[in-house]
């Protein structure tokens, strides 16, 4: 079971933040995959309608993913529901120095 971050296209933001902490020590470029969508109120009130489980903490939203072709459900859900759907590294420039 994994938690997957849900975030807007058009903002640049680190899935860092808030309750997901970066490792304490990492040897390589860190990534968060999420899912970018172009209206995030509406990507939530889609899940939320066909029983995914979200998970709210700290202003930002993520879905549960509990096996792999789950993540082609979401991104078929919510492209068939009107909305840019696509998976992502959505810890942009993370890098260990």
């Amino acid at each position: 079971m994994a938690y997957y971050p849900i975030i807007q296209k058009n903002e640049r933001q680190v899935a860092t933040s808030g309750h997901r902490l970066l490792p304490i020590f990492y040897m390589e470029d860190f990534s968060v995959l999420g899912f970018r969508v172009n209206d995030c109120g509406h990507a939530i009130r889609v899940l939320d309608r066909h029983a995914f489980v979200l998970k709210r903490a700290n202003g930002s939203i993520e879905v549960n993913i509990d096996r792999a072709s789950q993540i082609r459900e979401v991104m078929q859900l919510l492209n068939g529901s009107g909305l840019e759907c696509e998976i992502a590294d959505i810890a942009e420039g993370m890098y260990q120095g």
